[in-house]
């Protein structure tokens, strides 16, 4: 059903996926839509209240014609931003680290280092789209590993392409050594350095191959590298920030407060590591209270601060104003004909190359979807058949759900091996739709207190 009753502690209210608004109503009208009702029932009051149309809408996931354009547009276009995974090696051994080898269908850390030949073709073939802005990321492993074809491939570029591409890396921070600070801040790089909160905090499972604590070499290099280039740090360098059990957010939220000359003006990029039930990850699967994250207080502490009329801190922004920017920003309007892509990219818009050159739709999925190779270019029959077994796998579960404008899932979250697979869907769907309930009223009952409380929110 498209619609989703749900009720603050002092109102009561109705979202429909119909119009995507959320409609205040009384505690009566809110009743006739109990579960316990038929569900027949349920949908003509619906109708009658305007909630939803006469007819049932249109939905298509993926449809054939949304389909083709977006591959016309990847075509004519490219992707977004280029990822070239330079190195497979990585001179620290993190716990919950994606290649660890302890997630079904990752690939573990190797030996392997993307060659400059294979990351020049790369280079030449991206550039050769029609596009106003390019942008190329370096990946590993830890990148900086390969730091000669950093410096190579950016010269390349720079020398190759028309419009000066945007540069980004993702490092570990180990190897911020004074001379590839100074390489990084010329040339304008997007740097985001992997830092999980104070020592006791990031050294737990982030840690070098031999099993020494990284946390003090990385935080000297972060000093170095704001003392020499104190604009360029302010304004290009972030923080990628794991969450893992045992709860570590009070510790990081303080961190992050007693450490304003790096933190300063960044809102820190958040992964939490899984934690639900069909979790691989055998460090994780313990069913006990220590593998819990209590993500609470930091809730009720942003939405305080909104009520309050203040921009919340960066920690709190980090953890919690995604999702209700999703809700805050939301297109209200009825749908006849809803055509949607799920929360999927078409695949290739974010074009990861490995370093055999193998293109792949992100540096997440396994390697059994490659939509690509630097010899060939997209293989847009590929494309288009993940595609199709994307929409085909959603099917009627997203059509009936009321979360249907307000969820995003993505292939690489649905795939096991080579397939794309109902059971990881459902598990999905199901922690999807208890979060977007209890945000949305989280939403509600903030804006009961002080209703422009998110128009800071851009």
């Amino acid at each position: 059903m498209l619609l989703l009753p749900f009720r603050t502690p002092a109102r009561f209210y109705i979202y429909s996926a119909w119009s995507n608004r959320i409609h205040e109503t009384s505690q009566n009208f809110f009743s006739r839509f109990s579960t316990s009702r038929p569900g027949r029932e349920r949908i003509s009051t619906a109708q009658q209240a305007g909630l939803l149309p006469a007819e049932k809408p249109t939905v298509e996931i993926y449809g054939p014609e949304f389909t083709e354009n977006e591959i016309l547009g990847l075509k004519t276009n490219g992707p977004d931003m280029l990822v070239l995974s330079i190195s497979e090696k990585c001179n620290f051994r993190c716990k919950y680290c994606y290649y660890s080898d302890s997630y079904r269908d990752s690939r573990p850390h190797s030996a392997k280092m993307m060659s400059e030949e294979t990351a020049k073709k790369s280079i030449t073939w991206y550039l050769g789209f029609k596009r106003d802005e390019f942008r190329i990321g370096f990946y590993g492993g830890e990148p900086l590993l390969n730091a000669g074809l950093i410096r190579n491939a950016v010269k390349y570029a720079e020398s190759v392409g028309t419009i000066p591409p945007v540069f980004a890396l993702t490092t570990n921070g180990a190897l911020l050594t004074p001379k590839i600070c100074d390489f990084l801040a010329e040339k304008r790089f997007e740097t985001f350095v992997s830092l999980d909160g104070p020592a006791h905090i990031h050294d737990r499972y982030r840690k070098e191959r031999n099993g020494a604590p990284t946390f003090e070499k990385v935080m000297k290099n972060l000093r170095l590298f704001r003392t020499n280039h104190p604009a360029y740090f302010e304004k290009f360098v972030n923080f990628n920030v794991t969450t893992a059990p045992p709860d570590p957010l009070p510790a990081i939220s303080t961190f992050i407060e007693d450490n304003p000359e790096l933190f300063r003006g960044k809102i820190p990029k958040l992964s939490p590591v899984k934690l639900s039930p069909d979790n691989p990850h055998p460090f994780f699967t313990r069913d006990n209270i220590a593998n819990r994250i209590d993500y609470s207080p930091v809730w009720n502490s942003f939405l305080n601060s909104c009520t309050k009329g203040n921009i919340p801190g960066a920690f709190e922004r980090s953890v919690c104003e995604a999702a209700i920017a999703r809700i805050h920003k939301r297109h209200m309007k009825v749908m006849e004909r809803f055509v949607t892509t799920g929360g999927q990219c078409v695949p290739g818009k974010r074009c990861f190359v490995d370093a055999e050159g193998i293109f792949h739709m992100c540096e997440r999925i396994n390697g059994c979807f490659p939509v690509g190779s630097v010899e060939k270019g997209y293989n847009f029959e590929r494309i288009a058949s993940y595609l199709e077994q994307y929409s085909s796998l959603l099917g009627e579960r997203c059509n009936e759900c009321w979360a249907l404008r307000l969820c995003r899932k993505c292939i690489p979250m649905l795939t096991e091996g080579k397939k794309l697979e109902e059971s990881a869907l459902g598990a999905f769907c199901e922690r999807q739709k208890k979060t977007l309930e209890r945000n949305l009223v989280r939403y509600c009952e903030t804006r009961e207190k002080q209703d422009n409380c998110f128009d800071w929110i851009v």
